[in-house]
């Protein structure tokens, strides 16, 4: 059986850039900033957005407690092919490729039974239009529909010892983000039937567009979501990075 948080391998796939193949390695921070007086002036480079993108991202300071570890998640056949189903689905808008992207290391704790996990991930479109019109595209319920099918897809196709997995359902919402084009949030709920007994996966994705840069955070818990004080300290620590490193 997979470890318990099995709903992190969605957030490995790059799910807001839609699994473009034009992302990044993760990296786990430490660049320097790029927005200097002379920096915002001059046009947003593929090195100025991935610097960018990295400054923004989640370190092992930001998580106390939590184990850091590179994503090494291997998409089967049949994985690749939802893949290639939900880019369908999705369409050119909502999939389009990135100037940049770069992910955190995936922090993960398990405290008995009580598993949590969090990430974190900045794509960098050419232009703010471009990311604001996959933020429009994002809150649309077609792309909704379209997750959510794909989340279930996926979900179903592992494996579990004497175990299965029961409906999965995709709520969304709006988070405040002060400042940027506006966020978006969602959460995806999974029950895991062990002989009878049900164990609860939460998958919360939260994001906002600042400027021509997706910011996206990641957060899983096991029997319960992830501490909602916690999400909200981390939602903030990206927001004021993108601020201050995203020109």
């Amino acid at each position: 059986m997979r470890r318990a948080p099995i709903l992190l391998v969605l957030a490995g796939c790059g799910l807001l850039a839609a699994c473009s193949t034009s992302s990044h390695p993760a990296h786990s921070g430490g660049s320097p900033a790029v927005a200097s007086s002379a920096a915002k002036g001059a046009p947003l480079t593929r090195a100025r957005a991935l610097a960018g993108a990295r400054a923004v991202n989640l370190t092992a300071a930001d998580l106390p407690g939590f184990t850091g570890s590179s994503r090494k998640d291997t998409n089967t056949t049949r994985e690749k092919g939802y893949e290639r189903e939900l880019l369908l689905c999705l369409g050119p808008q909502a999939s389009g490729a990135q100037l940049a992207e770069a992910s955190s290391k995936q922090f993960e704790l398990s405290h008995g039974i009580l598993q949590l996990g969090a990430s974190s991930e900045v794509s960098v479109a050419a232009s703010p239009a471009i990311a604001s019109a996959k933020l429009a595209a994002v809150r649309s319920p077609r792309v909704r529909g379209c997750f959510a099918r794909y989340f279930e897809r996926l979900l179903k196709s592992q494996r579990y010892a004497g175990a299965a997995i029961g409906p999965v359902s995709l709520a969304s919402g709006t988070p405040p983000a002060a400042g940027t084009t506006g966020g978006f949030a969602w959460r995806v709920t999974a029950t895991l039937d062990v002989r009878g007994v049900k164990v609860s996966f939460y998958l919360d994705i939260l994001g906002f567009v600042y400027g021509p840069a997706t910011v996206t955070l990641f957060s899983t818990g096991a029997l319960e979501p992830f501490p909602a004080a916690a999400q909200q300290r981390l939602f903030g620590l990206l927001l004021s990075r993108a601020k201050a490193h995203i020109s």
